[in-house]
């Protein structure tokens, strides 16, 4: 028996993909897919992975809108369309996979511990106990699991203060970026009405007094605020040689550009359905260059300076450069962080100039 703890879209579809018959997914909610606690917008590098339901799209963003906070802006427009889903549907959708593949649910569940037996293990969950051969950490940042293997490491957490509402002035098919709220920040359209509006940063007034600025007078429909780990490099994903894994935002798979974590974590579990052994260092050598591309260019901007924010909006008004962006998915920045090094020097006053060796090695 293999036991997913957490029936997140990583859980799920590691679920969906694992060749053994025998797999028990543990949700402690009494719901699939809620409380929501993230936008749910994906780049079109989802595809590689799974083909999504077209019922499962709320709206299609074809331009990105980013202002500076001299209030100038630059329209970035995409060659593939990025996807709001129905998060709640979404991961109804990835689960209805893994039950076709053979997972069992067991919902209202909550994954308490377990003990090693004879070479294999025993869980604990709120209702009883179960004995497992393997068990996989899908339970989200504060992973429960990592903790009680002994694998959680240095954590550290962000708070993304989310609503949707209802907001004026929309632009259908624009998400907008202002770069002098928080660390990041979005207003995600459904349609010209209602938007999925919010912040991410350090947890303190600051960012409380920016989530305010940039609700201003929405009428909020529903809270989707939440918790985001910070990427760690140094995470382990496995216990020692142990059967007993880590993925997606349990494993801090999380890029920090944007804080989105739902093409990495989907990612995280198929590479441990297909081989559990070979899991770690597929994860590692495929990704780990752009969740640390990622994580640098977080800890750049976050540093900046008004005028330097100015400045690379400024930069990013030329056409050439804006092509660059337009061509390539976010999720993965070693594909085009070398073409804007060569194009604009002035980014490496900036501070790019940190990823030379990196992206091109």
């Amino acid at each position: 028996m293999i036991s997913v703890i957490g029936a997140g879209p990583a859980g799920s579809f590691y679920a969906s993909k694992e060749k053994k018959d025998d797999v028990n997914i543990f949700e402690e909610h009494k719901e699939i897919g809620r409380p929501i606690s993230c936008t749910g917008i994906l780049t079109d590098s989802v595809k590689r992975v799974i083909d999504i339901d077209p019922s499962l799209i709320i709206s299609k963003i074809t331009q990105f809108k980013i202002v500076a906070p001299n209030g100038k802006t630059t329209y970035v427009d995409l060659d593939k369309t990025n996807m709001v889903l129905d998060r709640a549907k979404f991961d109804q959708f990835i689960l209805q996979k893994a039950i076709d593949n053979g997972a069992k649910l067991h919902l209202d569940e909550k994954f308490l511990g377990y003990k090693k037996i004879n070479g294999n293990y025993k869980i604990k969950t709120s209702k009883k106990e179960y004995e497992t051969n393997m068990i996989v950490g899908a339970d989200g940042p504060r992973s429960k699991v990592a903790q009680e293997a002994g694998i959680y490491g240095d954590r550290k957490f962000l708070r993304g203060w989310q609503a949707r509402c209802e907001f004026p002035e929309l632009e259908e098919g624009v998400t907008e970026i202002r770069l002098n709220l928080g660390e990041f920040s979005w207003i995600v359209p459904e349609d010209d009405k209602i938007a999925r509006v919010g912040v991410i940063g350090v947890n303190n007034l600051k960012l409380k007094q920016d989530y305010g600025k940039i609700l201003g007078a929405s009428k909020i429909l529903e809270d989707q605020s939440g918790m985001i780990p910070l990427y760690n490099r140094k995470q382990e994903l496995r216990k020692g040689k142990e059967d007993i894994f880590l993925i997606g935002d349990a494993a801090t798979q999380v890029k920090a550009t944007t804080y989105g974590g739902i093409i990495y974590g989907l990612i995280a579990g198929g590479y441990l359905a297909e081989d559990k052994e070979t899991y770690v260092k597929n994860f590692n050598k495929k990704l780990g260059k752009d969740l640390w591309i990622s994580l640098k260019m977080r800890e750049m901007m976050n540093v900046m300076s008004e005028e330097q924010c100015n400045e690379m909006i400024h930069i990013f008004q030329k056409k050439e450069n804006i092509d660059v962006l337009g061509k390539h998915d976010r999720d993965f920045p070693s594909k085009f962080l070398f073409q804007l090094l060569m194009k604009e020097k002035k980014l490496w006053k900036l501070g790019f100039g940190i990823f030379k060796n990196k992206v091109f090695s």
